[in-house]
């Protein structure tokens, strides 16, 4: 093992006084790039990223967690309960019967759980109105799939959520 020996910074001697050499930068500096490269990401990065991805991500996410509210409340109280889905207003709504007039307690608000997706996201779905048994099972028993797009940027491959037959796996 090799032991380095510390030295202190180098000096040059020029005319009658030592000046030594620096090297790297001082915290004063450092401080100031790092100032202007946060500046430049908060001011410039949202105009590069948007917000309608984050919009959608967060859409796929409500209607993911609306699905496996419905399920396991419909286990937990041993009756159906249904997930309507309004794709032209992007509205979720859960309830004892399809049209959810015999609403669904949303534990957050203690109010019926009704939910309004962002204007920047277009639906699609297979079953607009799905339940789940007391066993968790989708009512009808088919595959249901619902997928979340970017109406901003079409380029964006839609999001895909899947229940399961049989199982009412949700993924």
């Amino acid at each position: 093992m090799r032991m380095r020996v510390l030295q202190p910074c180098s000096t040059q001697q020029t005319g009658f006084a030592l000046k030594r050499i620096q090297r790297g930068f001082t915290i004063v500096e450092l401080i100031a790039v790092i100032t202007i490269i946060g500046l430049l990401a908060a001011v410039a990065g949202p105009k590069f990223i948007g917000n309608a991805t984050f919009e959608t991500r967060g859409a796929q996410g409500t209607l993911l967690a609306a699905l496996r509210y419905a399920q396991k409340t419909a286990v937990a109280q041993r009756r159906v309960v249904y997930l309507n889905l309004n794709t032209a207003t992007r509205a979720i709504c859960l309830g004892y019967n399809s049209s959810c007039s015999s609403a669904v307690i949303d534990p957050a608000t203690q109010a019926a759980y009704s939910k309004t997706l962002p204007a920047s996201v277009t639906l699609g779905t297979t079953q607009a109105t799905l339940g789940f048994d007391g066993l968790g099972r989708p009512v009808p028993n088919a595959n249901a799939t619902y997928s979340v797009q970017n109406a901003m940027d079409l380029s964006e491959s839609p999001r895909t959520i899947v229940v399961e037959a049989e199982t009412g796996y949700v993924r």
